[in-house]
């Protein structure tokens, strides 16, 4: 491939994730949510009843994801249900389908290892962000990725479920702080 072509095709790609990252807001709306959904399972911790009704709320606390993001997205002005030939917006859909594939391994310790169950949703849930530290060019979905994974499994190892909540609790702060502060500066050099 001639190299002017591959520079043209550069170009269209970095102007196709820069369009996803505008309207997507970097994915933001689903970070905040996340906080709150990390919040509810942090709750949870605190209940008393048995470790398989408490996993079976945490996983039930997940079908708030989509109506907290589409109220942030309403706070931050994105459209996370953008019907969009943008192929990079359809890749971002997909890296969010890989996870659930990956919930398969915390559904089997929900029956079978039932106290690491928080740490594995909790690991799947940090490695999850790592492609999108791709998508929307932030070096903050990278770090987080990794320092979430393996942090859940250390915190978890050590201190138990309730730590590894608010372990992911803080996190979830920490990335929607950053993606926020990028999303303000690339606005103010568009404007």
């Amino acid at each position: 491939m001639e190299t002017s072509r591959i520079e043209e095709l550069k170009i269209s790609y970095e102007e196709l994730k820069k369009d996803a990252q505008k309207i997507q807001k970097k994915g933001l709306p689903f970070m905040m949510a996340s906080v709150i959904i990390w919040s509810l399972i942090f709750g949870i911790q605190f209940l008393n009843i048995d470790v398989i009704h408490r996993n079976l709320l945490t996983f039930t606390s997940s079908v708030f994801l989509i109506p907290l993001a589409y109220a942030f997205s309403k706070l931050v002005k994105a459209d996370i249900f953008i019907k969009s030939k943008n192929p990079v917006n359809k890749l971002g859909f997909l890296f969010t389908i890989n996870q659930m594939l990956y919930l398969l391994i915390v559904m089997w310790a929900y029956s079978c290892n039932p106290n690491a169950m928080l740490m594995l949703y909790a690991m799947v849930f940090g490695a999850h962000l790592l492609p999108y530290g791709m998508i929307y060019d932030s070096k903050a979905y990278f770090v987080t990725s990794v320092v979430e994974t393996l942090g859940a499994l250390i915190i978890n190892l050590i201190w138990g479920s309730t730590f590894t909540a608010l372990f992911m609790i803080i996190m979830q702060i920490i990335i929607s702080t950053l993606l926020f502060t990028d999303i303000r500066k690339a606005d103010r050099v568009e404007s």
